[in-house]
């Protein structure tokens, strides 16, 4: 009995730390450095999961859990090490690299946030996607809530269905207080996971139905395209799995080697004035061509540009520049002009073929499939936003791609390292809704 209490209490624990880490967006703790709240409860995650793992610890589990989140986050080890070369290459000064790094570090740490997610898959297994989607789920209906408290809820829906219908063309004032954009992403990720792989429950459909309402509150038109072609290509996939394993997963790599040219052939195509010839035609950029050109002095789309170090764009748009943003709302191009030609090749080797190999190791197509389809929705909206720099979603996409096959990674790894499976983790998957 006391046993359940504790266990109980435990994960009433984690959490409410999950949900506090969803709720405080903007919030920061100013210790010299301004540290988010979120980033804050994130490490909280991590660091309750390994105090419980020194009480009483599950090795296969910490192992697995850490180490996932580590590979998931070689992203970052790429653009520390780049930068360095770069400012070791160009002698600048110490505030530039610590100006730098405070960027990768503190405000959108992906190490930071995937630990969160290992942490609390340690705790509650593959639950652990569930439960963290609960958290996002409760933050969001919270901010919903003292919207409509504050302007009623006949209003609410009244903007709510105007928004729905006209597809994001019209936006009411009421509306837009229930814009979370980063919620929004997260949201978006979590239903291309819940459609690839639907589920016969009760719980399912009212996680699913209250994601769908969460997401259309926010109505970001960039996700919906993104949702929609990121669940086309996993259907594919999946259909090829059942009949050809071996081609599903020769497939997820070839559509990783392409989206890596893509990618690289759209900054080159941003560099030869692109978007000033859609702008031209007719179609509205929403002020991209000024920006692009405003910043089309930083970098050259040649073997030979080196690029800047990381946070170099942000510190010169919000410090020098007078465009009247303070981001190019452009991943690519944004890492593109801070890590040089080579580098930002590698970042996006690490970013797609790394994780989906990874992942995908062992022969499991299916999650290699759920990976690239997850990175797939990631290229998507960052091509229009900066979602690369919400650390939320960091946390979200690797949650799922970690979460996913998290159990039986882990019975690899004891059996592997003790050659038997304990009784903690000989269970079946533990993929029950709640």
């Amino acid at each position: 009995m006391e046993n359940k209490i504790l266990e109980k209490a435990k994960g009433f624990y984690f959490m409410l730390v999950a949900v506090l880490m969803y709720y405080f967006l903007n919030e920061y703790i100013d210790v010299g450095l301004h540290i988010t709240y979120r980033h804050a409860f994130a490490l909280v995650l991590f660091g309750s999961a390994a105090i419980m793992f020194l009480y009483k610890p599950n090795l296969a589990r910490g192992i697995t859990a850490f180490k996932d989140a580590c590979v998931y986050s070689v992203p970052l080890l790429v653009t520390t090490v780049v930068s360095l070369f770069i400012w070791f290459m160009e002698t600048v000064d110490v505030g530039v690299i610590s100006r730098g790094l405070s960027s990768s570090f503190v405000y959108a740490n992906m190490l930071s946030f995937a630990l969160g997610a290992g942490a609390l898959l340690y705790i509650f297994g593959k639950k652990g996607i569930w439960y963290n989607l609960l958290a996002i789920l409760i933050a969001n209906l919270l901010m919903i809530v003292t919207v409509v408290a504050k302007n009623g809820l006949g209003s609410y829906f009244s903007e709510f269905i105007t928004l729905v219908v006209t597809f994001a063309g019209e936006t009411g004032d009421i509306i837009v207080q229930a814009e979370i954009h980063e919620l929004a992403f997260c949201l978006g990720a979590y239903l291309i996971y819940m459609l690839y792989k639907p589920k016969k429950s009760v719980v399912y459909f009212i996680l699913l139905f209250l994601s769908v309402f969460c997401f259309l509150s926010a109505f970001k038109r960039i996700a919906i395209v993104a949702i929609a072609i990121a669940l086309i290509f996993g259907y594919l996939l999946k259909f090829i799995a059942r009949y050809n394993k071996k081609t599903a997963s020769g497939l997820v790599t070839f559509f990783s080697i392409v989206v890596i040219a893509l990618l690289i052939a759209y900054i080159a195509l941003i560099k030869l004035d692109a978007f000033e010839l859609i702008e031209k035609a007719g179609i509205n950029t929403s002020g991209r061509v000024e920006i692009y050109n405003a910043v089309d002095q930083f970098y050259e789309f040649n073997p030979g540009f080196l690029g800047n170090g990381i946070g170099f764009l942000t510190y010169q748009l919000n410090t020098f520049m007078q465009v009247g943003v303070a981001s190019v709302h452009n991943d690519f191009l944004q890492h593109f002009i801070d890590l040089g030609f080579w580098g930002y090749i590698i970042w996006l080797v690490s970013m797609t073929l790394v994780r989906v190999w990874y992942f995908g190791k062992r022969g499991n197509v299916d999650n290699a499939i759920i990976s690239f389809i997850l990175i797939l929705y990631l290229i998507i909206v960052s091509t229009t936003d900066n979602t690369m720099n919400y650390p939320l979603l960091t946390g979200v996409l690797a949650m799922l791609m970690m979460g996913n096959s998290f159990e039986e990674n882990v019975r690899y790894t004891e059996h592997k390292m003790f050659g038997y499976i304990s009784k903690a983790n000989a269970e079946e998957d533990r993929d029950t809704l709640l």
